[in-house]
């Protein structure tokens, strides 16, 4: 194990706190400090250190530990393939305290009422094949449904599959801390109003977050304004604001501004509220939703060829990838450009025949109070399929009506355009 001349001995794969109570129990034959947050740190840290007593004591924490608590012992943790491996181990357990032979029937009892917490799609599908199959404590049905999950994801509704009773939402941490550092400021409180820096992305609540750092100005006047706001690639971003000026974000007095090295430091604590994530994060097979897109540097846009396209993110529904397709086009032989915006299917050849019928309505999203969305309806018998992947308008609205100010649809200062696709599938 160790010697007790070779110094300093770093043990890089058990938590601080796991190892406390492990030393604490050897010492004293106490576990003070287990709890369900901690247990399975624990009992990894007993069985790889072989502490037979501490690994019966994690069993005995299980068996009398309210239910309601006991599923979130197995899926918080988020390294499914030690989930699964400890998840068995005290089965073993709880039929040698019961002095029952540890067979699949034994080991199923024991996991019943956790078993159908247990992501098992989650867990790789190599591990699953060498540590779950073997055990026997998954039925033959059980079995080829995780299989057919892995070949299939997003059929579940198809006729013929065996139904999946396992979970396959991720959990994800709902907090985090996004910071950014802005270098060589001076120069960028030079650049063109509009100009940005983002941050690097930081997994929340299932979302990639980023600071948005750009430069604004305030009330048509020409001083020059740090905007900082909180950036997503979901459901939405938050609104801007002008947090300070960039006189007074160098004011030395100010201790924001590192003078020396030129550089700015952001941060935004963000806290997700997961129950409200859900309909953004869940089930693939719902049979409604939402896109949104974000056309940004639309004046370019504009200016790009015939046939130039934007699409959004893929949102899952009815079990099918979802985007939003914007495109430039021309009408009747004019060299007018027009915006089309249209709802694709971006389903793949593997997804074999298919066909979903889908009502809804397309709208670009107004940006001020005054002036409502410009939108047109899918009629409830628009059908996509193999054949008819995407349905909308070629010649949605013209670019220069999309552009013109009065009609509240564009964003000048910052060159943008929402699209929005409110639908529903059959």
């Amino acid at each position: 194990m160790f010697r007790y001349d070779e110094g300093q001995i770093e043990i890089p794969d058990t938590e601080i706190e796991a190892f406390k109570t492990m030393l604490t129990f050897i010492y004293t034959k106490h576990f003070n400090g287990l709890d369900a947050n901690n247990l399975l740190e624990v009992l990894k840290a007993a069985d790889k250190y072989n502490i037979t007593g501490l690994v019966k004591e994690c069993a005995n924490f299980c068996a009398n530990v309210s239910i309601q608590k006991l599923p979130n012992v197995f899926v918080s943790f988020q390294e499914a393939r030690f989930l699964n491996v400890e998840a068995f181990h005290w089965a073993d357990e709880q039929c040698r305290q019961n002095d029952i032979e540890c067979s699949a029937e034994n080991r199923r009892k024991m996991l019943d009422k956790v078993l159908p917490n247990i992501r098992f799609p989650l867990i790789p599908k190599v591990d699953f094949t060498k540590s779950v199959v073997p055990t026997g404590v998954l039925t033959i049905e059980e079995v080829i449904s995780v299989y057919q999950h892995y070949l299939h994801p997003n059929l579940s509704d198809v006729p013929g599959l065996i139904p999946l009773k396992f979970p396959t939402q991720q959990r994800y941490k709902t907090e985090g801390t996004i910071k950014m550092e802005i270098e060589k400021v001076s120069e960028f409180a030079r650049e063109a109003v509009g100009s940005r820096r983002f941050s690097d992305a930081v997994e929340i609540g299932g979302f990639s977050w980023k600071i948005w750092a750009k430069i604004k100005t305030k009330n048509e006047n020409n001083e020059k304004w740090l905007g900082f706001f909180l950036y997503n690639a979901g459901p939405k971003e938050a609104s801007p604001n002008k947090i300070i000026k960039f006189k007074e974000l160098l004011d030395p007095s100010k201790g924001f501004y590192n003078k020396d090295e030129d550089k700015v430091k952001l941060a935004i604590d963000v806290v997700v509220d997961e129950p409200k994530m859900e309909k953004f994060i869940s089930d693939p097979n719902k049979s409604n939703g939402t896109i949104s897109m974000d056309i940004e540097k639309v004046s370019e846009f504009s200016r790009e060829i015939i046939g130039s396209e934007r699409s959004s993110e893929t949102l899952y529904i009815k079990g099918m990838p979802w985007k939003i397709l914007a495109i430039i086009n021309t009408k009747n032989e004019s060299t007018e450009k027009w915006l089309g915006f249209a709802l694709l299917c971006d389903a793949s050849k593997k997804d074999g025949n298919w066909s979903r019928k889908c009502s809804g309505t397309l709208r670009i999203v107004t940006q001020k109070n005054d002036v409502g969305d410009f939108k047109k309806e899918l009629n409830d018998k628009t059908v996509f399929n193999n054949k008819t992947k995407s349905k909308g308008w070629n010649n949605f609205i013209s670019f220069a009506e999309l552009m013109e100010p009065s009609k509240g649809l564009y964003n000048k200062d910052e060159d943008k355009v929402i699209l929005a696709i409110d639908f529903t599938c059959e």
